[in-house]
């Protein structure tokens, strides 16, 4: 008799088993699964540190344009935005180091902050964006700059700046996310300042081409 129901198990579980693999493999569950965890809102929410390579570029996520607000400032020096959410564990880690980095106080939890930053002689314009709380061009402008494997997570901290692209100077910029993959104050500080140290070193030398 146990026999008979061990064998009745083990069927059941294959018959299972191939019913969800046909299910995942011939439907759009699997696409609804995969989007909403790639579509997690915070990264600490799901323990992420991912180690993001900064990488510049010219083209924009899905060659979206780039915010008006990111134009009519990009003239006057490079940008530097900070995308968090009201519910967010490594947002909080994080922005410490913005304010030490920036020389700044009490961006934590706020809506929406912005800066004109003289930064060793440049002037660096700083958004703090809590998407939870922001007015919609402004935390809407996290989908032109965010990378496709993260979605909409946060935090996200996108540095623009300018360079030659086809002998025009263009908008130029890069996106990493989390705690930059450092463990420490210290290290995630030096990640920090070596994104805006490099955006900035690439405004100041194309500077003079941008119109």
């Amino acid at each position: 008799m146990r026999k008979e129901v061990l064998v009745f198990q083990i069927a059941a579980l294959v018959a299972l088993s191939t019913g969800l693999g046909y299910m995942f493999a011939f439907t759009d569950v699997y696409n609804d699964v995969l989007n909403d965890i790639v579509s997690v809102t915070c990264l600490s929410c799901i323990k992420l540190s991912p180690v993001t390579t900064v990488e510049f570029t010219f083209d924009t996520y899905k060659g979206r344009p780039h915010p008006e607000f990111v134009l009519e400032n990009l003239s006057n020096g490079p940008i530097f935005i900070a995308y968090r959410s009201t519910v967010c564990e490594f947002c909080d880690v994080m922005d410490p180091v913005i304010e030490k980095v920036l020389n700044i106080e009490h961006i934590n939890q706020q809506g929406f902050l912005t800066f004109n930053i003289d930064y060793n002689g440049t002037d660096l314009f700083f958004l703090h964006i809590n998407k939870s709380e922001a007015p919609e061009v402004y935390s809407n402008s996290q989908l032109v700059y965010m990378k496709d494997v993260f979605e909409t997570s946060v935090p996200m901290f996108t540095m623009v700046t300018i360079r030659y692209h086809r002998g025009v100077v263009e908008p130029y910029y890069s996106t990493a996310y989390g705690i930059l993959g450092q463990e420490t104050f210290e290290g995630q500080k030096q990640a920090l300042t070596s994104i805006i140290e490099d955006g900035i070193r690439l405004y100041e030398e194309n500077k003079a081409g941008y119109q």
